[in-house]
């Protein structure tokens, strides 16, 4: 009983660190996908970068899709649909606003996820969501309300892509209970490709005379972005609780905005230093449970 427990203790250690891994390269995505918008229009971005991730995994996991039913395929669907949504909201929205701020506002999905999982498996959110939430709205406001009040396209764009991430990361907690999470990684890259080039052919004019630079993005973009990132996040949830996973992949806002102000000069003024950090402590105290009474307490026991 004792191995099997240090097992599954590892096995949870080794999703912690994979998901930090796959935060770091979706932190680098920010600054990449905002230099490629200028030369591929976001539908097709998406679509090329899934169609490469579902391309090089059905070669390298030949073997496993013969193992896809209905079942799978319903799942997969389901996972595609709100993958293409999350990334559309996402890639439109870098457009219109700052890599960081598009960082720090996607990451809001941290608070969402505990509110959309009352929702679903009826588990209220305790105090400690309520103080992160009502932080997480005041940092928002710093980051991205204007003068007068009003909140520019990306970031509303980028508000909405959170909302469709939340819903991922509990589909993706439920899904993975009793399917493989590599045939899940390949159709929901599948279909998240095959809704990209639709709304594409619609809506979007085809990028021509590509640069090397744009073509070595977009490969960095599926490849490492999308493949190894997302495939890496389905494996690694089914052993972690999505709201730990959230917390973990949160990261990704910390590492989106240095880069962006590393690569793309980005700048930083008061008012999106303390947005940025009243947003990175709403994610601590709802996902640490970090009980600000409790610590208060301790303090004055200590002065006592």
């Amino acid at each position: 009983m004792r191995c099997y427990q240090l097992a599954i203790k590892n096995k949870s250690l080794l999703a912690d660190f994979g998901l930090v891994f796959v935060t770091i390269i979706w932190g680098s995505g920010f600054v990449v996908v905002k230099n490629t918008t200028n030369s591929i229009p976001p539908c097709y971005i998406i679509a090329i970068r899934f169609a490469i991730a579902a391309v090089l995994m059905s070669i390298i996991f030949f073997k496993k899709l013969k193992k896809i039913n209905k079942s799978y395929i319903k799942s997969g669907l389901l996972l595609g649909i709100l993958l293409f949504f999350a990334f559309y909201f996402q890639t439109i929205g870098v457009q219109y606003t700052t890599a960081g701020n598009n960082a720090f506002l996607t990451a809001g999905y941290v608070i969402v996820v505990p509110f959309l999982y009352w929702i679903v498996k009826n588990q209220k959110p305790d105090a400690n969501n309520i103080i992160a939430a009502f932080l997480c709205i005041t940092g928002i406001g710093l980051l991205s309300l204007n003068s007068d009040f009003t909140m520019g396209l990306g970031d509303i764009l980028s508000l909405l892509c959170c909302v469709f991430f939340a819903s991922h990361i509990i589909a993706i907690d439920i899904l993975t209970k009793k399917n493989d999470p590599i045939l899940l990684s390949f159709l929901q890259f599948l279909f998240t490709a095959v809704i990209a080039f639709i709304v594409a052919l619609f809506t979007e004019t085809y990028p021509t005379n590509l640069s090397i630079d744009t073509i070595s993005s977009i490969l960095y973009i599926g490849v490492f972005c999308t493949l190894i990132a997302q495939a890496l996040q389905v494996v690694c949830q089914k052993y972690t609780h999505p709201s730990e996973a959230s917390l973990i992949m949160s990261l990704e806002s910390v590492f989106g905005s240095i880069f962006g102000i590393i690569f793309l000069n980005e700048p930083i003024t008061i008012k999106i230093l303390g947005g940025s950090i009243l947003i990175f402590l709403s994610i601590i105290i709802s996902e640490t449970k970090l009980s600000l009474f409790k610590f208060s307490k301790k303090v004055k026991a200590l002065k006592d």
